[in-house]
């Protein structure tokens, strides 16, 4: 289940990055191995059927010992697990801290169990493949699916009900029965897939509203979600760690609560600092069969502060893009359609020169790229703010290597070019290649093509291309990354014909793996 958000760190000594002084951290934490009306599992017999888990509770114990280690409120009655994780005594235990909360205060939910879906049977349809997610409890029954389980309409609704806390949702569980990747021998094969099923018409007595559905909703500002995986067609399969079996994902949240994922050692852990040391750990464990979803990711907002009163990080510093106009300014120019710019004499990396219907764009080495009129002026500052990312982007990495397979000269409309890639480091394996026009627009996927999913290429690859409009002067921007940046992925998606995206935001989608980035010019023309 997703929930698109972004979380804002709350304050009540003012407002800024840095927990405030006066918050409290609740807990309410599931983990179940013991399903009533689920058979039990045998290790000495194929898996069919629906089972029981193994590790689900024990994901429970180490989270809970951890939340408890660093002061969160986490009493026995809000402790569930097995045949005690019901969802009566979910709601009671969310109840409880509702009402004890004051606004700001911090409420950690995790679950450790079976995840699966069920048909929509009311309108509004909001599923593209017809199928709701659900988290399943103690006493999900299959002959009776309404009971015992909370799907993502009705999370939905209970989240949104909530503004006053911030919510940090840790779900260690499959959100659909997709596809099973082959696993290594680390990993039980036990899955936490509960499976697709129909539901009654008729709501139970009591039962949670689903609202008007979850899909396309806005972002709820005050919910993070730390999914299990990046994507609902991978299977969550228990593994082990000390010889005995857990959730990866459960096993590493735990390990960064008790502090292990304070890289900064400042006392805060933020949400870049959990999303990478999870999200690395994760991946590598599991021979890249899983991998976790953040939501909203890679930002310094802080979700835990390990003693009082840390002090804030540093601010946030963008190099500003100095700007040279020969003859009038674009109309309309202005601090607000050009963040983080300075209007130079010299030095600069973009220049305007006013022309007969429009601006001449030349780059800093005085290539010409473009021709503009005065609206497109705002995309062009922005395409270069993603041009220099690579330089904004601090690393002691090796540059990347790329090497075209044509020669510098301009390339005709149809033309096949081609490029060499290699990877900075053995473990920068996962390539991600964009082309940003001429005009400001974004091209995207030339790789991964066809927006699926990345593959290793450690030892690099070719790839070609056919030259299409607009023309000008192309910038190819290649990312190699130790794990496939899904979030810049879908970013690019979005982007994709439209106007680049800011390099504020790229940054933030590969924030929490680590990335090197290049890029190469090519100049076509019509």
């Amino acid at each position: 289940m997703a929930i698109k958000t972004l979380l804002t760190a709350a304050a009540c000594l003012g407002f800024g990055l840095a927990a405030p002084a006066c918050a409290k951290d609740w807990g309410l934490v599931m983990g179940i191995d013991d399903y009533e009306f689920f058979e039990p599992y045998d290790p000495n017999k194929p898996v069919a059927g629906h089972t029981d888990l193994q590790g689900a509770a024990a994901d429970a114990a180490v989270i809970g010992n951890a939340l408890r280690s660093v002061g969160v409120d986490l009493p026995d009655n809000r402790f569930l697990t097995n045949r005690k994780a019901t969802l009566a005594a979910f709601e009671a235990g969310w109840k409880e801290v509702i009402a004890k909360a004051a606004p700001g205060d911090r409420l950690f939910v995790s679950f450790a169990g079976h995840g699966g879906q069920e048909e929509e049977i009311a309108e509004p349809f909001d599923e593209k493949d017809g199928l709701d997610e659900t988290i399943m409890f103690a006493d999900f029954n299959p002959e009776r699916a309404r009971e015992g389980r909370l799907n993502d309409d009705q999370l939905h609704e209970l989240l949104a009900s909530t503004p006053q806390l911030q919510i940090i949702w840790v779900m260690d569980s499959c959100h659909s029965g997709g596809l099973e990747r082959s696993v290594n021998a680390s990993v039980t094969g036990l899955s936490r897939s509960g499976g697709k099923w129909k539901i009654p018409i008729d709501p139970l007595p009591g039962e949670l509203p689903s609202g008007a559905g979850e899909t396309g909703k806005p972002d709820l500002p005050h919910v993070t979600q730390i999914l299990a995986t990046a994507t609902d067609d991978r299977l969550v399969n228990e593994t082990t760690f000390e010889g005995q079996p857990h959730g990866a994902l459960s096993w590493y949240f735990a390990k960064a609560i008790a502090g292990e994922a304070d890289s900064n050692q400042d006392g805060n852990l933020t949400r870049l600092e959990l999303a990478s040391f999870i999200g690395d750990r994760v991946f590598t464990h599991m021979e890249q069969n899983q991998q976790p979803r953040f939501l909203p990711r890679g930002d310094p907002s802080v979700m835990l502060s390990l003693h009082a009163a840390p002090p804030p990080p540093p601010p946030v510093d963008l190099t500003l893009l100095p700007v040279k106009f020969e003859g009038a300014p674009p109309p309309g120019l202005s601090a607000a359609q050009c963040p983080g710019c300075r209007i130079v004499d010299q030095g600069q990396e973009l220049t305007f020169r006013q022309q007969q219907g429009g601006w001449a764009v030349f780059s800093g080495q005085g290539d010409q790229t473009t021709v503009l009129t005065g609206d497109a002026v705002p995309q062009v500052i922005r395409r270069q703010f993603l041009l220099d990312l690579n330089e904004a982007k601090v690393t002691t990495l090796p540059p990347i290597e790329l090497h075209p397979l044509q020669s510098a000269a301009r390339q005709p409309i149809g033309t096949r070019i081609g490029f060499q890639a290699a990877p900075p480091t053995p473990d920068l394996v996962f390539l991600t290649l964009f082309n940003v026009a001429s005009d400001g627009t974004v091209q995207y996927p030339l790789y991964p093509p066809g927006f699926s999913e990345s593959k290793p290429a450690p030892q690099g690859i070719s790839l070609q291309f056919d030259v299409a409009p607009p023309t000008g002067e192309d910038q190819l921007v290649v990312i190699w990354c130790k794990r496939p940046p899904l979030s810049l992925h879908a970013l690019l998606a979005q982007a994709n014909g439209h106007v680049v995206p800011t390099m504020r935001d790229v940054i933030a989608t590969t924030a929490d793996t680590q990335c090197q980035y290049g890029r190469i010019g090519l100049f076509t023309e019509g």
